[in-house]
């Protein structure tokens, strides 16, 4: 296989004209070898924003405890490169900010998640080994107004990347 070319898959990912072809394009992706394009270093890392779509480098390190619940209201699609990501997922009570268990997915190097506007979830790499990963979102994520869950009773607030995942989006410099 060969390495990944990001402008060449950013390029790809804007051109395609559904979710499913954006999963398709990830799929593609998540074969490829990443090293010394993306950044190994633990942390949310921008690769591409626009209006229409926003293509983070997640790199979860060792034993990352869950972040808060949090919601995208876009699309999004998650691939993994290396190591592992799971996925808890909740859905509303409708009860006010209360949350509930709705089930989870745990995913491995090449595996690929869609995932709708509406889904709430958290995530964690429990594992002994960092993990690598691929988030497309369908829209500025950055801009959007977004909500993150605090426990002991649930609490919906503003999203907050730090709060909710305790680091900040960090863009990746030009010519990487």
């Amino acid at each position: 296989m060969t390495g990944l070319d990001v402008d060449d898959l950013v390029a790809r990912l804007r051109a395609a004209p559904t979710v499913h072809a954006v999963h398709e394009e990830v799929e593609r992706a998540v074969r490829l070898d990443p090293t010394g394009v993306l950044d190994d270093e633990a942390g949310l890392h921008l690769l591409h924003r626009s209006d229409e779509l926003t293509v983070l480098h997640v790199v979860l390190p060792p034993g990352y405890a869950p972040t808060l619940p949090h919601d995208h209201r876009m699309w999004a699609v998650v691939g993994l490169f290396a190591g592992r990501e799971d996925n808890e997922f909740f859905r509303s009570t409708g009860a006010g900010p209360e949350l509930e268990p709705s089930g989870g997915r745990s995913l491995r190097a090449g595996d690929v998640l869609a995932m709708g506007a509406e889904t709430v979830h958290a995530i964690a790499n429990p594992s002994a080994g960092a993990t690598s990963a691929l988030h497309v979102y369908g829209g500025d994520l950055l801009a959007a107004e977004r909500s993150m869950w605090r426990r002991d009773p649930w609490r919906r607030e503003p999203y907050d990347a730090e709060g909710a995942t305790g680091t900040t989006v960090r863009p990746v410099p030009p010519g990487t």
